[in-house]
């Protein structure tokens, strides 16, 4: 069962890792790896069980299972306390299901934003630059620059007008992904022309897939949180896991500045 499951998994894993992949490829490769786990699921496991009964068979282990498994559940009033009696198959049959219940519920939590956020950028593509109203072209540009207003203006709103018109002339090829859409507009010298369009760009490019946000806190946290810190507060530990984790910018820090500076806030002299 785990290795027909965690065998689709891992090669979406290997995927996604890939220094040329965007938000939207990664999304789209998500979505078709649920839809396969759900087809797993709708198939029963009727297949994986042949198949580990014929692998166990191969390497001489017994495949024939008699455990029983006794279910507890809340006792109502009126009901009978005795447990209901399972087959080792109905046991198995209901673990299966948990374990891609499970998978694909966190796979759907963990990945949200990243789908809502291809979902932001989406219209930039060349098809729907093609194909896509240009009222609907200026809401979308008009929701963006709301949401991204720190580094795109209301006017890619007039650029999206324009870009749309252009896009034939300059993309021939309707599939074309974000980089050449972005390489375009340095090829045509349009950069001063669509500014925000093309920083529009810039930030869908840049915006990472995956993170190891996680194993980066825990491999640190055994070289900051050591026994003779065991009373550490949590406030004290996650600022200390700051600078270890950013030690780079933390040498960077002129720390005679900062010592003024706390000086002059815990400073108690009487002013008269």
């Amino acid at each position: 069962m785990w290795d027909k499951i965690l065998n689709q998994i891992y090669r979406v894993n290997k995927l996604l890792q890939s220094s040329n992949i965007s938000i939207d490829q990664a999304s789209k490769m998500i979505n078709c790896l649920n839809v396969s786990l759900q087809e797993m699921r709708d198939s029963g496991n009727e297949q994986i069980k042949t198949e580990a009964i014929s692998i166990c068979d191969k390497v001489g282990i017994k495949s024939e299972l008699k455990i029983k498994r006794t279910i507890k559940r809340k006792v109502m009033s009126g009901e009978n306390s005795s447990g209901e009696d399972i087959s080792a198959d109905q046991f198995l049959t209901l673990e299966y299901y948990k374990v891609l219940d499970n998978m694909m519920a966190q796979m759907k939590w963990r990945f949200e934003q990243l789908s809502n956020i291809a979902d932001d950028f989406q219209f930039l593509s060349a098809h729907s630059l093609s194909v896509t109203p240009v009222e609907k072209m200026k809401k979308y540009a008009a929701d963006l620059a709301i949401k991204y207003n720190e580094d795109i203006d209301q006017e890619i709103i007039n650029e999206i007008e324009f870009f749309k018109y252009q896009v034939k002339a300059i993309l021939p090829d309707l599939n074309a992904t974000a980089l050449n859409i972005l390489n375009a507009i340095k090829k045509y010298e349009l950069d001063s022309t669509c500014p925000n369009l093309m920083t529009a760009h810039r930030l869908f490019l840049t915006m990472p897939v995956t993170v190891a946000s996680g194993e980066r806190s825990f491999s640190k946290l055994k070289l900051t949180k050591t026994y003779l810190r065991s009373t550490m507060s949590q406030n004290r530990l996650t600022n200390s896991a700051i600078l270890s984790i950013e030690h780079e910018i933390t040498k960077s820090i002129d720390f005679e500045d900062v010592i003024e500076d706390f000086a002059s806030i815990k400073s108690r002299k009487i002013k008269f």
